[in-house]
């Protein structure tokens, strides 16, 4: 199914010997940075492929980046928590993105965990910002779901469940079509369960946020517990970008429903609602950088 809905990908080394596949929408004549999109826990590549043949269809270059030991992406001798996704992983898709474009600057959309993981990288390499030309992340938080009864509870089941497991089974816990088995749910849930998003060195990441000063834009699903609203906004409000824009998604607002995680970036309404904000956003590249 992976392979007959998403172009053929390029496949890179990535930390002791995994495999990450970047699946390519060409669109070479493109006056834009070339976007780069990726997906969250349990989910891969295919989530992000209706919304990057809209952003080709309307001028972008766009590239999906998939997770090792998600689709056809590969796990090597590590199972990696979130700070080596985006310490090791994320310069390495952008610098391949980058080469393969010969353009100065990507931009990053994503979905949950991949919304934050550049903003992880950015922290602790602020100085590298410029390669990320606008940020654009649909439920993605990082200390907010433990404040609702629901990600209490979440938060610490599932450490429980790979404990038992060694792994989280996404399809038979119905929570998508990947399993987990990296170290990077321990980490969401620690942050999430504190309330205190720190490195496993103790870097404080929100507090770091401030160093950050790209164009972002974070929308948030209103019956979202994985990623509540509080939370996203919680992560707007840290950063230091002079050009920062949080969306709620819900009926509340004008919305044709209170969106839950997965279908933030993909469903019929989605494609409605959500997309063209998107795509406004990314068109908008040079005003106010």
């Amino acid at each position: 199914m992976v392979k007959k809905s998403l172009p053929e990908p390029i496949f890179l080394e990535g930390k002791q010997h995994s495999k990450i596949a970047l699946y390519p929408y060409a669109n070479p004549s493109s006056p834009f940075s070339p976007v780069i999109l990726t997906h969250g826990t349990f989910s891969n590549a295919l989530i992000c492929a209706k919304l990057s043949q809209f952003l080709c269809d309307n001028g972008f270059e766009c590239w999906i980046y998939e997770w090792v030991g998600h689709g056809r992406s590969e796990y090597g001798t590590l199972y990696p928590d979130a700070e080596d996704f985006a310490l090791t992983d994320i310069p390495a898709v952008i610098r391949t993105v980058l080469g393969k474009t010969d353009k100065q600057a990507c931009i990053w959309v994503a979905h949950s965990g991949g919304g934050f993981l550049p903003l992880v990288y950015m922290a602790r390499n602020p100085l590298e910002q410029h390669k990320i030309e606008r940020l654009v992340g649909l439920g993605s938080q990082t200390t907010g779901a433990g404040k609702t009864l629901v990600g209490k509870l979440i938060t610490r089941l599932l450490p429980a469940v790979i404990g038992i497991l060694g792994k989280v089974p996404g399809p038979l816990l119905n929570l998508g079509p990947e399993d987990e088995a990296s170290g990077f749910l321990h980490q969401w849930c620690q942050w999430n369960r504190s309330g205190k998003w720190l490195g496993k060195d103790g870097f404080d990441y929100y507090k770091a946020m401030a160093d950050i000063h790209i164009p972002t834009l974070l929308m948030a699903g209103g019956n979202d517990f994985i990623a509540p609203p509080g939370g996203c906004r919680e992560i707007l409000n840290a950063l230091g970008s002079a050009q920062k824009k949080y969306v709620l998604c819900s009926t509340a607002h004008g919305y044709a429903e209170n969106y839950t995680h997965p279908r933030l970036i993909a469903s019929k309404h989605s494609r409605k609602e959500i997309w063209p904000i998107i795509l406004e956003f990314i068109q908008s590249k040079r005003s106010g950088h």
